[in-house]
């Protein structure tokens, strides 16, 4: 069925024809495309690195929050000694309260495509 729907729209009237370059207009096409092609990937190898680098920012940024005391100052055993300071400022980075504060509820809500369970409530009244 497909092979037959592919031929049939490829032999149609009204399909144009196929591209056919010359030789030099080819090669100028091809290499216009390349060169595209190489800038495409160098920006996007280009936005890969400072994503990482911002990801590897953050990551760091948060270890030392982690293992920073109350004194501000870094444990010196990797967060041990000092009880439960060690990491307070870590901790409260780390919480998700006040997030939704201002957010319109459409957006707090889960957005689903589902249909709901009960199709119509007929019990309403106003």
């Amino acid at each position: 069925m497909a092979k037959s729907q592919i031929r049939y729209h490829l032999a149609h009237p009204l399909t144009p024809r196929p591209l056919r370059f010359s030789r030099l207009r080819a090669l100028r096409h091809w290499t216009i495309r390349r060169a595209y092609n190489l800038y495409r990937h160098q920006a996007r190898r280009t936005q890969e690195l400072e994503l990482e680098r911002q990801y590897n920012a953050m990551r760091d940024a948060c270890e030392a929050l982690r293992l920073m005391g109350a004194d501000g100052m870094m444990a010196a055993d990797g967060g041990s000694a000092g009880g439960k300071d060690v990491g307070r400022l870590y901790r409260i980075a780390m919480e998700k309260k006040g997030i939704w504060e201002g957010v319109p509820i459409e957006y707090a809500r889960t957005q689903m495509e589902a249909p709901p369970r009960e199709g119509w409530n007929h019990a309403w009244t106003r």
